[in-house]
């Protein structure tokens, strides 16, 4: 499988195993054109004046390599069951990118952000995942700021996948700021069945596991129903805005499978080939 780009044609100039926008060397043929003085006589296809007494050049797809940064959330807000499939989801991820030739590198959001700067090859996987698995869980994920910073040090056009919960008022900065860096965004919201339908009602005192920030209030049917329309259009938000900067976004159940995630939703909406 391949991690398909929400907008295709990766801008370096190093070799590698993705189509780019301008035309290259690689062995794959993209189309002919019109011979004009200057031209490489190498490139011209002698067949096709045979047959038409026109010369034309033969131009190639040009073969790009693709920085890949995977991201996952393993803040305090990332209950275990969110934490559990980001991680399997990152895992395989991973995995697809390595062995589809991209430089792929990782960080952990949370309890002291980690990062692991680009590596090549399948063969790293393993040592990756251990980085990875030993990333320690809870504190603040900071995803606006964090995914900024991370976003300065790519090469322009990488590939980033964020897996969170975006549970987060401003994290839409994040996704503008990528943009502005010419990068190119895949946004997995993973959430519990709680964060849509918390399982309490009466007199409540709610605390912020990352802030410690605590309210006090009753949560009554109608509380509860403006809750959940806050975070529909919080989502609802997110989704919009990449769309619009041609992100890919897709939100998921903490309980569904990873082969369900993977092989079924994601394909179908482009991110997997």
């Amino acid at each position: 499988m391949r991690l398909v780009s929400p907008r295709q044609g990766p801008q370096t100039n190093l070799a590698g195993a993705h189509r780019g926008r301008r035309r290259g060397r690689s062995m794959e043929f993209a189309e002919h054109r019109d011979y004009s003085p200057g031209d490489d006589l190498r490139h011209l296809d002698w067949a096709a004046f045979a047959r038409s007494e026109r010369l034309v050049i033969k131009e190639f797809e040009s073969e790009l390599e693709r920085t890949v940064l995977v991201a996952v959330d393993l803040s305090a807000s990332m209950s275990e069951s969110k934490r559990r499939l980001a991680l399997q989801c990152a895992a395989a991820f991973s995995w697809i990118a390595l062995n589809g030739q991209d430089r792929l590198a990782l960080a952990a959001l949370g309890s002291g952000p980690r990062y692991h700067p680009p590596v090549r090859g399948r063969g790293q996987w393993g040592r990756l995942m251990e980085w990875l698995s030993s990333a320690p869980a809870g504190g603040r994920a900071q995803l606006t700021d964090s995914l900024k910073g991370l976003a300065q040090r790519l090469p322009r056009s990488s590939l980033v996948l964020v897996l969170s919960d975006w549970l987060e008022e401003n994290a839409g900065e994040a996704l503008t700021f990528a943009h502005y860096r010419k990068h190119q965004v895949a946004a997995l919201q993973i959430l519990d069945l709680e964060d849509s339908q918390p399982p309490w009602l009466g007199p409540l005192r709610l605390e912020d596991i990352e802030t410690a920030e605590f309210r006090q209030l009753s949560l009554e049917a109608q509380a509860l129903q403006y809750y959940q329309q806050a975070l529909e259009e919080h989502s609802g938000q997110l989704r919009e805005q990449c769309r619009r900067l041609g992100f890919h976004f897709h939100s998921c159940a903490s309980l569904d499978r990873p082969e369900d995630v993977l092989l079924r939703q994601l394909v179908e909406r482009g991110w997997l080939v």
